[in-house]
């Protein structure tokens, strides 16, 4: 029987990916059981990457750079609620150990606990780090204090019955810690807490508040994970793990275990088994043996996708009702298919508009208005001689001169509005061919 995990995984292309522990074939000849990940289901809800995932049966969050909460109901395996508090990316979620609320921070400054059920706001701290961004939450056991970490540089501890600050701690004279401290997490206990420089590695205890453990580091830390109240595994940023023990003294060094190529991106440990996924997607799944501190190798794969968070969902807790696996996969929809021998349809025709104004329906009225009049004249000299029609023609176009002249001068502006409206103006009539010839038959006369 195989145990009963399921990885959830983010990525940096928008996608929330599945995969769970099976057994897979094994030959007759040396009964071994073995074991690999199964991919039960993949989501591309975000449009953005997804930066944060909280896992808490039946329950998981996601944050990402799109400002939004993604929540999923695991015993259905659909999107149950999308929460739009945040102005800015989501770094941190974190459900309560006891299930009733969802906290999140995110670049907006803003800290926010939401009711888990309901998904309603109960709790919003605008200025949590001063309006600077919130980067780490970690919330205690006993779902009474957290801690949260900002761009302020100050680790602030949040009573959560009152809803307060109850005490700040400001990490600005940690040189060992950098400008921006990282690995927040809470002992499985709640005795202990973690937090991370370039190349350090602190743990500090919560009844006297200060650092208790001291670690250097080959490389960076990225993540941290409990087994215990004791016992700590930290990814680094060269591949390795580092497996930190509180038993031992002080000037015992830690056990370094490598693990990947790559950067160790995440870390997350349950029912025995430990998980752990690069920054090129290879996902491995360990047996630990806790006494010798070695992991044993019993599954893993590689996706596609760059990994950016992971948490691991407990299919105990579902007892009988199991969820429904969904083999959804993320694919780019096809182009449309055009048979050999035929040519691709045209596209129908589109509609248009036309849009008239008042001022054109204004010219096309006197515009009519002058070609009747011209008519009328043309119809009255019709019967008269050829002298008279080309003096008569002769006078009209000085008439229609000094009309054009006259046009220009006469402009309406009103200097309420600020702006002006001017008249439609007449166009000097060109003489036609025919009317030339008139002209110099009159001239030879």
């Amino acid at each position: 029987m195989p145990p009963e995990i399921e990885i959830i995984l983010g990525t940096y292309e928008e996608v929330l990916l599945g995969f769970k522990l099976i057994e897979s074939p094994t030959d007759d000849l040396t009964k071994s059981v073995k074991f690999q990940l199964k991919q039960t289901f993949a989501d591309n809800s975000h449009a953005g990457a997804i930066t944060s995932v909280a896992v808490q049966w039946p329950w998981v969050a996601t944050g990402g750079t799109d400002d939004r909460i993604f929540v999923y109901d695991m015993r259905t395996r659909k999107q149950s609620q999308i929460i739009l508090s945040h102005a800015g990316t989501v770094n941190t979620l974190e459900f309560s150990p006891d299930l009733s609320h969802l906290l999140s921070g995110s670049d907006d400054g803003h800290m926010i606990a939401t009711r888990v059920g309901s998904w309603t706001k109960e709790g919003v701290w605008k200025k949590a780090h001063a309006g600077r961004v919130v980067t780490y939450i970690s919330c205690h056991p006993s779902s009474k204090l957290a801690l949260s970490l900002g761009c302020d540089q100050v680790l602030n501890t949040w009573n959560l019955v009152k809803g307060r600050v109850a005490y700040k701690t400001n990490l600005k004279n940690k040189a060992t810690l950098g400008c921006h401290p990282g690995c927040l997490s809470w002992s499985k206990q709640g005795d202990h807490f973690t937090l991370s420089g370039p190349l350090t590695l602190e743990i500090w205890g919560i009844e006297g508040a200060n650092v208790i453990r001291r670690i250097d580091m080959p490389a960076k830390p990225i993540c941290v994970t409990w087994l215990d109240g004791n016992e700590c595994l930290t990814g680094l940023d060269n591949g390795s793990i580092v497996w930190i023990s509180l038993k031992d003294k002080d000037d015992t060094p830690p056990t370094f275990i490598p693990v990947h190529n790559e950067r160790v991106k995440a870390i997350a440990y349950l029912n025995e088994l430990l998980a752990t996924v690069s920054s090129a997607g290879e996902i491995k799944v360990w047996k630990i043996d806790m006494e010798t501190r070695k992991l044993e190798e019993i599954a893993s794969t590689i996706v596609d996708f760059r990994p950016t968070a992971m948490g691991l969902l407990d299919l105990c807790e579902f007892g009988n009702d199991q969820p429904v696996e969904q083999g959804i996969k993320v694919e780019k929809k096809p182009m449309a298919n055009v048979e050999t021998g035929q040519s691709a349809k045209p596209a129908a025709p589109r509609g248009f508009v036309t849009i008239e104004y008042d001022q054109d329906k204004e010219l096309d009225a006197e515009e009519k208005d002058g070609k009747e009049k011209q008519n009328k004249i043309q119809a009255k000299k019709a019967p008269q001689k050829a002298e008279e029609s080309s003096q008569e023609s002769i006078s009209s176009e000085d008439k229609e001169s000094d009309d054009f002249s006259d046009s220009d001068s006469d402009c309406d502006v009103s200097s309420d509005h600020g702006d002006f409206e001017r008249k439609p103006t007449k166009r000097k009539q060109q003489p036609t061919p025919a009317s030339k010839g008139k002209a110099k038959q009159q001239k030879k006369k």
